[in-house]
């Protein structure tokens, strides 16, 4: 399985380079004000969605799943493989963009606070992780160019939903108030949600590639 992960990281090496100098593009961007800090927390989507999608192409254009099924890691190996490759994936982009954000706000070039760039990092983090528990079940079975779709569907339904949101809250309309006792449990409960639904998506894609006719 670690052989798995690690030719699909040299596989994909170019394209990690690209994304993380993208993040550092970004950040200078943010610094002569262009950009609020937090769109750093939104890179950890693309590389969260998009490296997922690209690996899946790639073997699916050397007809590598044929060929990984049948080595001693078997379909199980492959299911697992990428599920991990992703977590690996989502939590390089967090380290590197918090990273990022932590170090310019403590040399002052952004009023937010660390704590508060963390939680950014982390919800985007999150998000990620559910919008790939969706995606990866059907990137498995249907392949990229389907997969593509429902994920760019899952990212405008969450992340339009979120701006919506927040549109009408800095509009003053007023908004149905959850109890006080949820919005303490939230992160925890939010977090809980995210795993959850990755461990459950793991469970349902294994169970579709043991059934996937080649």
């Amino acid at each position: 399985m670690i052989g798995l992960i690690y030719k699909d990281i040299m596989a994909l090496k170019k394209q990690l380079s690209i994304l993380i100098v993208f993040i550092f593009v970004y950040g200078g961007l943010c610094l002569v004000g262009a950009f609020d800090f937090s769109i750093l927390g939104a890179l950890i989507a693309v590389f969260g969605l998009t490296v997922p999608v690209s690996s899946v192409t790639l073997d699916e254009a050397a007809r590598w799943d044929r060929y990984a099924a049948a080595t001693p890691a078997g379909r199980r190996g492959v299911v697992a493989g990428k599920y991990l490759f992703t977590l690996l994936i989502i939590f390089l982009g967090c380290a590197v963009a918090l990273g990022l954000m932590v170090i310019l706000s403590l040399v002052g070039l952004t009023k937010a606070l660390p704590l508060d760039l963390v939680w950014t990092a982390l919800a985007c983090a999150g998000l990620t992780l559910a919008i790939d528990a969706v995606i990866l079940p059907f990137l498995l079975k249907y392949g990229a160019e389907k997969a593509r779709i429902i994920s760019m569907i899952t990212f405008v339904l969450i992340f339009g939903g979120a701006v919506l949101f927040t549109g009408l809250a800095k509009d003053g309309i007023p908004l149905p108030q959850p109890p006080a006792w949820l919005l303490t449990v939230s992160p925890v409960l939010f977090g809980l949600v995210c795993i959850g639904g990755f461990v459950i998506s793991y469970f349902i894609s294994q169970g579709i590639y043991a059934k996937k006719e080649f």
